[in-house]
C-alpha cells in the first residue's frame, strides 16, 4: 500500500499536467462554432475564390433587403388601426347612476320639497340621455393617433364581428358627449325644471367610453399582414449556373447565393448532427494541442519541469481563445484587432525562437478555427508573427521595442493590402454609371482595425513582467538588473571572494560566446555564470581561487575538505532564496557541479585508504545534472576555466586537448544526457571555448627546432 501512494505522489505533477491539458481542450470547446456554417464566404463586389458553383436543387430566389423592407414599410404605413365596442359598459354605467342617484335625490327633494314621483322622472331623464350618449359611440382615441384626428380611421370590433371601417365622425369623445347632456338638459328646463341637478352626475357617468383602442388585435392583424410580404420573387433551377470561378459577385449572384444560404439554413442544416460537428471540432483541436504539448516535450523540456511555468502557455492559448469568441460574437469589432503579435513577444522574452514561433502558430492557427476565417488571415498573422521573431522583439531596450513595432505595423499594412489586391483586383470601388459598385476594390477601413492591433501590442511591454512574477519566470529585464555588479550578493561576493568573482567573470565570458555560437540564451547563461559560485561567500579561503598563501585544507582530512567544497552548492542556493533570485538562476548554482566528484580530494583519500569503497558518495556532488543547453554550457566553461589554470605556458595544443578532454570526460559520466545539446552543437562550442582559452590564457605556438 506504502509502495502504491509513493508511486502516486512520484506520478502526481504528470497527472495534475495531463489534466490541465484536459481542461484547456473543454474550455476550448466552450467556444466551438455552434452547429454547421454555410460552406461559402462571400460578400457583395468581390471576387468569387471557389470552383465554379451551381444550383445542387431547385430553390427560391429571395428578394433583396431592402425590396422587402420597402413592402414591410408600405404594410406599417397602411396598417389598420381596430377599436373594439364593449356594450357592456352602458349597463355598467346605468347602474353606477342609478346608485349615485338614490343617493343625490333625497337631498334634492328635502331642499326642493317636491313629491316622491320627482324621483322616478328625473331617473328615467338621466337613463335616457345616458342611452343617447353611449348610442353615440363614446370613444377614448388613444394618443399615437390624436395628431390624425381628422383624418383618423379604424376598424370597429364588436366581440368577434368586424363593424367595418369608421371615421372620426361616427364617434364623440368625452367632451364631445359631456356637449350633448348640457345641450339636451337645456332643451328640456320646461318639462325638467330641475334637471340641471342631474349634470354631475351624467359628466361622471360618462367619463368611461364604450369603444376603446385594441392594441393586441392591431399588432396581430398589422403582424398577419407583414407575414404576407412574399420573401421570394421566382425559382432557381438545380444545374443553373449561379457563379464561375474568378467571376464578380454582382447584385444578382449575391441574390442567388443568399437564397441558397437561406435555404440550407432553414432546411438542410436541420439535417446535420451538430454532435458529430463538434466532434469534428473536438478531435481537430485535441490533434492541434497534442502536437503542441509533444513539441515542448521534445524541445522546450523546460517548460514542463513545473507546471507554473505551464500555466503561461496554456493561459495564452485559452486567452485567445476567449478574446476570438467575443470578437466573433460580436458585430461591431473587426477580428483584426486582436493583437495575435503578443504571443511571440512574450514567448520570446522567456523562452527560444522556435518555441515562440511554433506557440504562434498554434494560437493563430486555433483561433482562425474558432473564428472560421480563412488563409487571408491566417496568412497575414503568420506573417506578422515571423517579422516579430525576426526582428528579435525583446523589451530590454525600449528603443528597440518601437523599432520594431514600427516594423510590424509596415508588415502588417503591407501584407493586408498585398492580399486584398491579389483578392480584389483593384485598389478602389469599381462602379456602374448608375454608381452601383460592381467590385469592391481594399477594404481601407480594415487598416482602422490593424492600427488599434499595434496599438494593444504596445501592451506586452507592461505585461511581461506581471506574467513573470505570476508564473515564476525571468524575463530580459531581470537578467539585465541582475548582471549590474552593484547588485548586492556580486559586490558581496567582489569584497570576501573576489579570486571567486574574476573565475566568474571569466566563465560568463566563455559561457556568453558559447551560448551565442549556438543561439542560446546567452543573457541568462552570463548572469547564470556571475552568480554560480555565490556559496564560496562563507568559507572563501577554502577555495584555490582565493588562496593566496596558507591553504586551510592541509589541517583537513580529505572526507572534511570535500564536504567543505561540496557545501558551496548548498550554500549558494541558501543565498540565492535569501535574495529572492529567480529559479533559473538558481539552477544555475544547483547543477554547475552536476554529479561529479571532488576528484583531487577523492584521489587522496583513496591513497589513504585504498580497500574501502562506502565513501565514494560522500565526494560526489548531489546533483542534479544540467537540464538545459545553457546550465550545460555554464558547467563546461566553468570546468574549463579551472582546469585551464593548472595549464603553464600552455600551447595552442594543450588548449586543444584540454577542451576535448573535459568535454569528453562530462559525457563519459552522463553530465549531458538531460540538455538536448546536439553534437553539432558540442562541436560549436569546442571551437569557442578554444579560441578563448588560447586568448586568455595566452597560448603559444610550438616553433619547430633549428635545423644546423
Amino acid at each position: 500500500m506504502n509502495s502504491f501512494f509513493q508511486q502516486l505522489a512520484q506520478q502526481f505533477p504528470m497527472l495534475l499536467r495531463y489534466l490541465c491539458y484536459a481542461g484547456l481542450i473543454l474550455f476550448i470547446s466552450l467556444f466551438f462554432p455552434s452547429g454547421s456554417q454555410f460552406e461559402y464566404e462571400y460578400k457583395y463586389g468581390e471576387l468569387w475564390r471557389y470552383n465554379t458553383l451551381t444550383a445542387p436543387f431547385d430553390f427560391p430566389l429571395l428578394k433583396s433587403k431592402e425590396d422587402v423592407e420597402s413592402e414591410q414599410r408600405k404594410v406599417e404605413e397602411h396598417a389598420k388601426l381596430y377599436y373594439r365596442l364593449d356594450l357592456e359598459t352602458i349597463n355598467e354605467q346605468k347602474d353606477s347612476f342609478k346608485l349615485d342617484f338614490a343617493k343625490q335625490f333625497s337631498q334634492w327633494k328635502d331642499s326642493l320639497g317636491r313629491r316622491n314621483d320627482d324621483s322616478l322622472r328625473y331617473l328615467n331623464l338621466g337613463l335616457a340621455i345616458l342611452e343617447k350618449v353611449y348610442a353615440r359611440n363614446l370613444i377614448a382615441i388613444d394618443s399615437a393617433h390624436l395628431q390624425n384626428d381628422n383624418a383618423f380611421v379604424c376598424n370597429l370590433v364588436q366581440e368577434n364581428i368586424d363593424l367595418g371601417e369608421k371615421t372620426r365622425g361616427d364617434f364623440i369623445d368625452i367632451s364631445q358627449g359631456l356637449t350633448f347632456v348640457i345641450d339636451t338638459i337645456s332643451q328640456l328646463t320646461r318639462t325638467y325644471p330641475n334637471a340641471r341637478w342631474l349634470m354631475p352626475l351624467l359628466s361622471q357617468s360618462i367619463e368611461k367610453p364604450n369603444v376603446t383602442f385594441d392594441a393586441g388585435l392591431t399588432i396581430t392583424q398589422k403582424q398577419e399582414e407583414m407575414n404576407k410580404v412574399l420573401r421570394f420573387r421566382g425559382m432557381v433551377k438545380g444545374g443553373e449556373l449561379i457563379i464561375a470561378y474568378g467571376g464578380i459577385v454582382d447584385s444578382t449572384t449575391f441574390l442567388k447565393l443568399s437564397s441558397l444560404e437561406h435555404k440550407y439554413n432553414e432546411e438542410i442544416k436541420d439535417f446535420k448532427n451538430t454532435k458529430l460537428i463538434y466532434i469534428g471540432y473536438l478531435l481537430l483541436t485535441i490533434a492541434l494541442l497534442v502536437i503542441y504539448f509533444l513539441f515542448i516535450e521534445f524541445y522546450v523540456p523546460e517548460v514542463i519541469y513545473k507546471l507554473r511555468n505551464l500555466g503561461l502557455p496554456i493561459m495564452m492559448i485559452a486567452g485567445y481563445a476567449y478574446l476570438s469568441y467575443f470578437v466573433n460574437q460580436s458585430s461591431f469589432f473587426s477580428e483584426y484587432i486582436i493583437p495575435f503579435a503578443i504571443v511571440p513577444i512574450v514567448i520570446l522574452n522567456f523562452y527560444s525562437y522556435n518555441f515562440a514561433l511554433f506557440t504562434h502558430i498554434v494560437i493563430v492557427v486555433l483561433c482562425s478555427m474558432l473564428l472560421s476565417l480563412d488563409y487571408q488571415f491566417i496568412l497575414v498573422q503568420l506573417i506578422v508573427g515571423m517579422v516579430t521573431i525576426l526582428t528579435r522583439l525583446k523589451t530590454r531596450y525600449l528603443t528597440d521595442f518601437f523599432t520594431s513595432l514600427f516594423y510590424i505595423a509596415i508588415v502588417y499594412t503591407l501584407g493586408f493590402i498585398s492580399l486584398e489586391l491579389i483578392h480584389s483586383g483593384t485598389i478602389f470601388d469599381i462602379q456602374d454609371a448608375k454608381g452601383a459598385i460592381l467590385q469592391k476594390g481594399v477594404r481601407w477601413d480594415m487598416l482602422g482595425w490593424i492600427a488599434l492591433n499595434v496599438f494593444f501590442t504596445l501592451l506586452s511591454y507592461p505585461i511581461i513582467p506581471l506574467l513573470e512574477k505570476i508564473f515564476g519566470l525571468t524575463s530580459e529585464i531581470t537578467l539585465v538588473e541582475l548582471s549590474d555588479m552593484n547588485k548586492p550578493l556580486l559586490k558581496e561576493l567582489s569584497i570576501r571572494a573576489s579570486g571567486t568573482l574574476q573565475h566568474s567573470l571569466q566563465v560568463a565570458h566563455l559561457a556568453e560566446a558559447a551560448a551565442n555560437s549556438i543561439h542560446a540564451n546567452a543573457l541568462l547563461v552570463r548572469v547564470g555564470a556571475l552568480y554560480h559560485d555565490i556559496g564560496k561567500i562563507k568559507n572563501p579561503s577554502y577555495f584555490i581561487e582565493n588562496q593566496e598563501q596558507d591553504n586551510p585544507h592541509e589541517e583537513l582530512s580529505p572526507l572534511e575538505s570535500a564536504k567543505m567544497i561540496i557545501s558551496h552548492v548548498s550554500e549558494g542556493i541558501r543565498l540565492a532564496r535569501k535574495h529572492a533570485l529567480p529559479e533559473v538562476i538558481i539552477g544555475f548554482i544547483r547543477t554547475h557541479h552536476g554529479t561529479t566528484r571532488t576528484e583531487y580530494f577523492y584521489r587522496q583519500y583513496k591513497a589513504e585508504h585504498p580497500e574501502e569503497t562506502d565513501k565514494d558518495d560522500y565526494f560526489a556532488y548531489t546533483g542534479p545534472c544540467p537540464r538545459t543547453r545553457e546550465e550545460a554550457i555554464l558547467m563546461l566553461a566553468d570546468s574549463l576555466e579551472a582546469a585551464s589554470r593548472t595549464l603553464v605556458n600552455p600551447t595552442t595544443t594543450d588548449i586543444d586537448e584540454l577542451v576535448e578532454n573535459i568535454i569528453n570526460s562530462k559525457i563519459a559520466k552522463n553530465q549531458l544526457n538531460n540538455t538536448n545539446l546536439s553534437f553539432k552543437e558540442l562541436e560549436s562550442i569546442k571551437v569557442v571555448f578554444k579560441q578563448l582559452l588560447k586568448t586568455i590564457r595566452h597560448a603559444r605556438i610550438e616553433y619547430p627546432e633549428e635545423i644546423n
